[in-house]
């Protein structure tokens, strides 16, 4: 048993523009420089900068498998996560709440496979992500990102929606940027109402 292969779920959450994706890649090169082999999960709705490699907000890439964000691409991401020994997904909270994406990524930890998750801690209201929640519950260690408030400068947990209109206030999930989001601090973030 002593060789056995100790499995782990690392979750990194935080605010828009914490550098979530950032400490993803980095330590997915870590893994990868330590001669793991790595499999990195990217949401098709995400096209922000790169169709097909997770992205930071400054241009820093890795490539990546691109798939649905549904209970269908659960399967696929499965039998290709096999040969892996570490799994990386980013932008959790943009699957579906029934799709049970941290159920598998949990059984994959279970079954002796280093998980990494990037995930939004809130949405644009204010309100946790069910998969966030989720994936924090069953997590081995956390890493949680602060930005900088946009506003004052003090850490910032919040991210704001700053584009204005109906169509874009009623979408829970709405991909965008600097365009369209700001971080900021409990006491900077206005309260949707």
């Amino acid at each position: 048993m002593a060789n056995a292969s100790i499995g782990r779920f690392i979750v990194i959450t935080g605010p828009m523009f914490s550098g979530k994706t950032s400490r993803l890649i980095e330590f997915l090169e870590r893994e990868q420089f330590a001669g793991r082999k790595i499999i990195l999960f990217k949401p098709k709705i995400d096209r922000r900068y790169s169709r097909l490699n997770v992205s930071t907000h400054k241009g820093i890439t890795l490539p990546a498998t691109v798939v649905p964000v549904d209970k269908r691409s659960l399967l696929d991401m499965k039998k290709l996560a096999d040969s892996a020994n570490v799994i990386g997904v980013d932008e959790l909270q943009f699957w579906d709440n029934d799709s049970g994406i941290v159920e598998v990524l949990e059984s994959m930890a279970d079954n002796g496979k280093k998980v990494y998750a990037a995930t939004l801690n809130r949405d644009h209201m204010g309100k946790p992500f069910e998969n966030t929640v989720k994936a924090l519950s069953v997590a081995d260690e956390i890493h949680f990102l602060t930005a900088v408030c946009v506003k004052c400068g003090a850490d910032a947990t919040f991210s704001q929606r700053i584009i204005q209109g109906k169509e874009s206030f009623g979408k829970r999930i709405m991909v965008g940027g600097k365009e369209s989001y700001e971080p900021r601090c409990r006491r900077c973030f206005v309260w949707p109402k």
